[in-house]
């Protein structure tokens, strides 16, 4: 009984150390301080000043862009690319997977300075697609990870049995394969979505003028001085974030309850 109260004990204090400081920052978000002082204040100034704060949404609207670009793209290319490996030799699977995780290996900070030495050699300047580009780099080895742990779990006979029954390819693909990956797809986009919108080496290297994402636009605030806007915003985030969250899940269990019944 101690011992597993000691358990117990210890699993709660990991997560009071993971999400404390987000519980906080949403809480200060609603405190009239403007230096996140005590006692606290109830109020809305803060979300109300973002509403005037044009940068700032402008800035969170882009980053949305951009990531929800990025994902889709992430997994269009990560299931087209596992699903043409599913006929291949396993040296050439092993080789192509080597290839697509790599990015994992190197940090973000190379690959964005990589990239933007490359733009300089062509004789480019910074765009928005090369941002985009980026972006995929970085994030589609998430979303392959994810929908190739799916893949390998699912028992491929099933495609031999669909064409023993007169289904071609494309058939056995849209009818079979992709409803069977569909979960792992929307768990890989929205993690590719994720990671998109997080990151900022990428984008302070490739960023093209005039235009700026929300960890940029922070990078900025905290640079120069913070304010209490970056507390609203980050709140409205997270609570988009688990909504969406919460809706993949149920979206998930529901395929998967349709799929077998």
């Amino acid at each position: 009984m101690v011992k597993k109260g000691l358990g117990w004990l210890y699993i709660g204090w990991i997560l009071i150390f993971l999400y404390a400081p987000i519980v906080v920052l949403m809480v200060m978000s609603f405190n009239e301080s403007r230096y996140n002082a005590l006692p606290f204040k109830f109020s809305l100034k803060w979300y109300e000043a973002l509403a005037q704060n044009e940068a700032l949404i402008q800035a969170s609207l882009q980053s949305i862009s951009i990531a929800a670009i990025t994902g889709v793209v992430c997994v269009i290319l990560a299931t087209l690319l596992l699903l043409g490996m599913i006929d291949s030799n396993s040296k050439l699977m092993n080789w192509l997977d080597s290839l697509v995780i790599l990015p994992l290996t190197i940090p973000w900070l190379i690959i964005g300075l990589s990239i933007l030495l490359l733009l300089s050699a062509v004789g480019l300047d910074k765009n928005y697609p090369v941002l985009l580009i980026g972006h995929v780099i970085i994030s589609l080895p998430y979303a392959v990870m994810v929908i190739k742990a799916r893949l390998q779990s699912l028992d491929l006979s099933i495609t031999e049995a669909s064409a023993s029954l007169g289904a071609n390819d494309w058939t056995t693909i849209r009818r079979i394969l992709l409803p069977l990956l569909f979960p792992a797809m929307l768990a890989g986009g929205f993690l590719a979505f994720i990671i998109s919108f997080d990151n900022f080496m990428i984008s302070y290297f490739l960023i093209p003028t005039g235009l700026s994402t929300l960890p940029i636009e922070i990078y900025a605030s905290i640079k120069f001085g913070f304010t209490p806007e970056i507390n609203a915003v980050s709140t409205i985030i997270i609570v988009l974030t688990m909504s969406l969250l919460i809706l993949m899940a149920m979206v998930m269990r529901s395929s998967l309850k349709n799929m077998f019944k």
